[in-house]
C-alpha cells in the first residue's frame, strides 16, 4: 500500500494483558520522520486528536481483536509522500496500561517488485525435516523462479501469489533462498537465508579474555566475550559479516560465557556489531564504551564530529533490537595532563550539580562548552562538579536516569575523550568531578534486561540473574537490579571501576541508593526507609570494593533512610578517611525561610553534628534537580508586610543572600543546583510552552545565561562566591563546631566555634563566628548569643565593630537582614564601594555601581536616615525606600548622580552611575 491508501489494521490480543483493555489507540510514526497528529499520551487528554486513532474492540470466535481503518498520510500534518516505512503499535490510553511491540512496514513505491510475505522471521533457524513455507507476491501476474544456493529448484508462471514448501534435509549449515519474479520485461528479486540450528560449541576461553571487547596487540583482531548464563547459542554479527548471521561467527561457549575472535580488522576503523542470542534476541555488548542507535542522526556535529552513521542494514522492526556496540582497534589513548589529582577533603566540598542538557542551548550541549566554562566555576568558588547521568540513555533529550549501557558515555554530549578532557581540565583547576551513576534501575534495551525479558508481561523473567521481576521497594522506575545477586555485584563493581579508573572521576553519586535492597516493601515508604541491615551490608561491600583500588573516592548516596542507618554509613571507616557521604535535603526549610514563613523553617539539621554524626559527611543542599526552585516559590508564594514583599524580584534575591549566609557557613560539604547562584526562577515543572505541569518535570528548561548581566543576580553570584572563598580560606567554616538551635523561629542564629575553641584567638586560624539573620518580613530587634565577650567585627559592614560586654547583645535587623561577626578582623572581598566622601572608616558601602534598579546601602549598626540622589543637572530626587537598606531607583533617568547618605552620625557622599 501507498501513503495515501486506506488500510485496515487488526491486532489479535487474545491471551495477553491487552485483552483486558476496554479501549486502545494506535501510535503511528514515520521512522526518522514527522510525528503523527494522533500521537498524544495519555490519549484521553486530547480526544479530538486521538479519536481517529482509536481502535474498535470486538470478539470473533473466541478471539479478542482491535481493528482500525485509516489512511496513513491523514495522520500527519507534514507530507509523508516520500516516506519509505511506517511504524505502528497498539497501546492503552496511557503507556502504563501496556502496548504491543513496534511493527514497521514498508510503503509501496508503485513500481513492479516482488514482496516476500513468508517466512517473516529473519534470520530463520530450522532443523532437518522442518518445512519452510515460502510465500511471495507481485502487483501483477508474473513468472516465478526459486533458487537455493543459486540452484533452481522451482518455477511457476503467471501468478500474483506464489507459494512453495522447502523441506529441510541437508548437512550444510547455511542456505540462501532467492525468488525472482518477471513480468513484461520487468524483473524483481528477493532473498532470505536459513540456518541449521545448533548450540555453540564448547571451548575454553584463551587466558585473559574477559567480558566485553578484548583488544589484541595485533590490531587486525579482537576477541568478543558475552556473559549469558543459561543461553545455548550466540552469534556475532556486524559490519564484519555484512550484517548477515553466519555459521562461521557462531561463538564458542565457556561455561556461562560465549566468545569469538574476530579477524581481518583494519586498525583505526570502527566496526558496529551485535550479538544474536538463542537465535532470537539481538543485543549490543553490555561492556562497550560506544553504542550506536538510530537517534544518533539528531546529534549536532559540533558535539560529536564525524560520528559513525547507524548502518541501515542493521535496522530492525523492534526498536529494542536497534542498539549496536562499536569496536575499534588501534585507538589512541587520551593523554592525561593531570594524571594525579589531590581531591578536596570531604568536609570542604562545595559541589555544583548540573545537567549538560539544560546548561547550554540545544546547539551547544557538549563537554567542550563545559571545558570553556571552567573559569565560571572557578569564579564561583566551587571545588566539585557533579554531572547528572551521562551513561548511554534512551533518546537524546533526557535527565539520564533511564540508562541502558553503563560503560558508554552518551554521544549527545560528545566523545569519550572529550569527557576525559573535561575531567582533566577540572583537575588542572583544582575541581573534583563526580558522576551521578544509576545502578538502582536500568532501561530496555540493556542487554541483561533484554536477554531475560518477558515480552508479554513486559517485565524481567524470574530466571534473570541480574534483575528483579518487580522492584521490592517504592519509587521504582524501569527495571530493578537485585543487589544481593552475585551477578549484579560483579556488574556494579565493574561499572564503578571503569569510571574511576578509565575516566579518573573523583566520586560517584549513587542514585536511589535506598533501593539497593531486597527487603520486600513495595508500597510502604516508611518501612522501606527504616533501618535495613541487609542494605547496609550491600552498600558497605560495594564501598569496600571501590576503596580497595581508589581509597579516597567520594561515595555519595541519595538515600534518605532512617538516621541510624545514615549515621552508620557516614561513619563507616571514617577514621581511615573514608565513609560514605549522603544527600541531605533542606529545600523546604530554607524556602520557607526565604518566603518568610516560620512553619517548617527549622534548618538545624543542616549541621551534621545535630544529627549525632561524628563524620562531616552530610551533603546539605537548598536546591537539587529533584526540588523546586527557591526563587520560583519566592516570587509565586512569598509573604509581605507593607512595602516589603518577598515576591519582589530584588527583595527575593536579597533574601537568597541571607539564606546563603545561613547555608555555606555551616561546616560540612555543600551542594548547589545549576544557576542557583544567579537566582534561577523557572519552575522545575515548567513545560516548553511556559505552562506549569508536573508531567514536564524532566523536560528541558530555559537556559538563562543572560541572568549574569542582571546586577541583583550578579550580586548574589558574588555573594555566594565570597562565602565559598571564606570556606576555603578559613578553617572554622569547614572544620568548626556549629550550634544551630532547633527552631522554626524566623530569627536564625548560628554560632561556629573553632576546634580547639579559644575565646582569645591570635589569628584567623583560631577565630570564631556568630551569624544572625532576620527571615521575617518586617524589621526585628533580637538578642544574639555570642560565644564570648569582646570585640567582634561586622563582616558585611567593613570596619564596623561590635563590643560585646555580656553573653547576649541586642541587634536590630531589617527584614531579610543578616550579620556575620568574627572575633578576628578579616577582609570582605565583596565590598564594592570606592571614594565615599567622609567614609574613611568605611562604615558605609553602596552597591551595585553601576546600578539599574535597586540600590543597596550598608552602614553597619548606624541607622540610615535618608538617601537622596542629585543629577549633574542639580535635580535632587529621594527614591522610594524598599527596605531598611535598599532603595528603588528604576524610575530615574540613566546618567551620573551624587548619592547622599545621611546617618545619625554624619553624611556621606559618593558617585553612582545609573544604567
Amino acid at each position: 500500500f501507498k501513503t495515501n491508501t486506506p488500510i485496515t489494521v487488526t491486532y489479535d490480543v487474545t491471551g495477553t494483558s491487552l485483552a483486558n483493555l476496554t479501549a486502545a489507540w494506535a501510535w503511528v510514526w514515520i521512522p526518522n520522520g514527522p510525528d503523527a497528529k494522533s500521537n498524544v499520551n495519555p490519549s484521553t487528554s486530547n480526544s479530538s486528536a486521538t479519536d481517529p486513532a482509536k481502535f474498535v474492540k470486538s470478539l470473533d470466535n473466541g478471539k479478542t481483536l482491535f481493528t482500525l481503518t485509516f489512511t496513513p498520510d491523514a495522520f500527519f500534518a507534514a507530507s509523508i509522500s516520500s516516506a519509505a516505512h511506517m511504524g505502528i503499535l497498539l497501546k492503552g490510553n496511557d503507556w502504563a496500561n501496556g502496548q504491543t511491540s513496534d511493527f514497521v512496514v514498508a510503503f509501496w513505491d508503485g513500481t513492479f517488485k516482488v514482496k516476500l510475505v513468508a517466512p517473516a522471521q529473519q534470520p530463520l533457524f530450522v532443523s532437518n525435516s522442518d518445512v519452510i513455507s515460502v510465500h511471495a507476491a507481485t502487483p501483477v501476474a508474473a513468472d516465478y523462479v526459486l533458487f537455493i544456493n543459486d540452484v533452481q529448484v522451482d518455477a511457476q508462471p503467471g501468478l500474483t501469489d506464489y507459494s512453495y514448501q522447502i523441506v529441510v534435509d541437508d548437512t550444510l549449515p547455511y542456505f540462501t533462498v532467492k525468488i525472482t519474479a518477471t513480468a513484461n520485461s520487468s524483473s524483481s528479486s528477493i532473498s532470505f537465508n536459513y540456518i541449521i540450528s545448533g548450540d555453540s560449541p564448547v571451548l575454553v576461553r584463551p587466558p585473559g579474555i574477559i567480558d566485553g571487547i578484548n583488544y589484541s596487540p595485533d590490531n587486525t583482531r579482537a576477541t568478543l566475550c558475552l556473559w549469558a548464563p543459561g543461553k545455548t547459542s550466540v552469534y556475532a554479527l556486524g559490519d564484519f559479516t555484512n550484517w548477515d548471521v553466519l555459521p562461521s561467527y557462531r561463538m564458542n561457549k565457556d561455561g556461562e560465557h560465549f566468545w569469538i575472535e574476530v579477524t581481518g580488522l583494519t586498525s583505526g576503523v570502527e566496526y558496529a556489531f551485535q550479538y544474536l542470542v538463542d537465535e532470537s534476541l539481538k543485543v549490543a555488548d553490555p561492556y562497550a564504551d560506544k553504542i550506536l542507535d538510530p537517534d544518533d542522526q539528531y546529534i549536532p556535529a559540533a558535539s560529536y564530529p564525524i560520528l559513525k552513521a547507524y548502518p541501515t542494514s542493521a535496522l530492525h522492526n523492534e526498536w529494542y533490537f536497534n542498539r549496536l556496540a562499536v569496536l575499534q582497534t588501534g585507538q589512541v589513548d587520551y593523554t592525561w595532563q593531570t594524571p594525579s589529582f589531590q581531591r578536596p577533603e570531604k568536609e570542604k566540598l562545595v559541589i555544583y550539580e548540573l545537567l549538560v542538557r539544560d546548561f547550554f542551548d540545544s546547539n551547544n550541549r557538549n563537554y567542550q562548552n563545559l571545558i570553556d566554562t571552567i573559569g565560571y566555576f572557578q569564579r564561583l568558588g566551587v571545588n566539585g562538579i557533579e554531572l547528572m547521568p551521562v551513561t548511554e540513555f534512551n533518546g537524546n533529550d533526557s535527565w539520564g536516569y533511564n540508562p541502558t549501557f553503563m560503560f558508554a558515555p552518551d554521544k549527545y554530549y560528545g566523545t569519550k575523550n572529550k569527557l576525559k578532557e573535561f575531567i582533566d581540565a577540572c583537575h588542572q583547576h583544582g575541581i573534583a568531578v563526580i558522576l551521578d551513576i544509576v545502578l538502582n534501575q536500568q532501561d530496555l534495551p540493556n542487554p541483561y534486561v533484554l536477554m531475560y525479558y518477558d515480552f508479554v508481561t513486559q517485565k524481567p523473567r524470574p530466571d534473570n540473574p541480574w534483575f528483579n521481576v518487580d522492584a521490592p521497594h517504592p519509587f521504582s522506575v524501569f527495571y530493578d537490579l537485585n543487589h544481593e545477586s552475585k551477578y549484579t555485584q560483579q556488574y556494579v563493581d565493574t561499572v564503578n571501576y571503569h569510571w574511576l579508573h578509565d575516566y579518573k572521576v573523583d566520586g560517584i553519586r549513587f542514585d536511589l541508593a535506598k533501593g539497593f535492597t531486597q527487603q520486600h516493601n513495595p508500597t510502604d515508604v516508611n518501612a522501606w526507609s527504616a533501618y535495613d541491615g541487609s542494605r547496609i551490608a550491600i552498600l558497605k561491600r560495594m564501598s569496600d570494593k571501590i576503596w580497595s583500588y581508589a581509597p579516597d573516592t567520594y561515595v555519595i548516596l541519595e538515600h534518605f533512610a532512617a538516621n541510624a542507618e545514615e549515621k552508620e554509613l557516614a561513619e563507616y571507616r571514617s577514621t581511615e578517611g573514608k565513609g560514605m557521604m549522603l544527600w541531605e535535603n533542606f529545600n523546604f526549610a530554607y524556602n520557607q525561610s526565604t518566603m518568610g514563613y516560620s512553619d517548617g523553617s527549622d534548618i538545624s539539621g543542616i549541621y551534621y553534628g545535630n544529627k549525632g554524626w561524628s563524620a562531616p559527611h552530610a551533603i546539605g543542599y537548598m536546591e537539587s534537580h529533584d526540588e523546586e526552585r527557591l526563587m520560583y516559590k519566592n516570587l509565586q508564594f512569598g509573604s509581605a508586610s507593607g512595602n516589603y514583599n518577598t515576591k519582589s524580584m530584588n527583595i527575593a534575591l536579597a533574601r537568597m543572600e541571607a539564606a546563603s549566609v545561613l547555608f555555606y557557613t555551616v561546616p560540612g560539604p555543600k551542594m548547589l543546583w545549576e544557576f542557583g547562584e544567579l537566582g534561577y526562577d523557572q519552575s522545575i515543572n515548567r513545560c516548553a510552552d511556559g505552562s506549569i505541569n508536573q508531567n514536564c518535570r524532566i523536560s528541558g528548561k530555559p537556559v538563562l545565561w543572560s541572568y549574569e548581566s542582571v546586577p541583583a543576580r550578579k550580586n548574589l553570584f558574588n555573594h555566594i562566591a565570597d562565602l565559598n572563598r571564606l570556606r576555603k580560606q578559613f578553617s572554622v567554616f569547614t572544620g568548626g563546631e556549629a550550634s544551630i538551635p532547633a527552631s522554626t523561629a524566623l530569627i536564625k542564629q548560628i554560632t561556629i566555634k573553632n576546634k580547639p575553641y579559644t575565646s582569645t584567638p591570635a589569628d584567623s586560624t583560631r577565630m570564631n563566628v556568630q551569624i544572625v539573620a532576620n527571615m521575617n518580613v518586617d524589621a526585628q530587634t533580637t538578642t544574639v548569643i555570642f560565644p564570648h565577650t569582646g570585640t567582634w567585627y561586622d563582616y558585611y559592614s567593613p570596619g564596623a565593630t561590635l563590643e560585646v560586654t555580656s553573653g547576649s547583645q541586642a541587634i536590630a535587623l531589617a527584614a531579610g537582614g543578616y550579620k556575620l561577626f568574627t572575633d578576628v578582623r578579616i577582609t570582605n572581598q565583596t565590598d564594592l564601594i570606592t571614594g565615599i566622601e567622609g567614609a574613611s572608616d568605611k562604615k558605609v558601602s553602596v552597591y551595585p555601581n553601576p546600578s539599574a534598579d535597586i540600590l543597596f546601602v550598608e552602614s553597619g549598626n548606624i541607622p540610615i536616615l535618608t538617601v537622596s540622589l542629585q543629577s549633574m543637572q542639580a535635580i535632587k530626587t529621594t527614591p522610594v525606600r524598599v527596605s531598611e537598606n535598599s532603595w528603588d531607583i528604576r524610575e530615574l533617568p540613566q546618567g551620573l548622580y551624587i548619592v547622599e547618605i545621611r546617618t545619625s552620625e554624619k553624611t556621606y557622599r559618593t558617585r553612582l552611575m545609573k544604567k
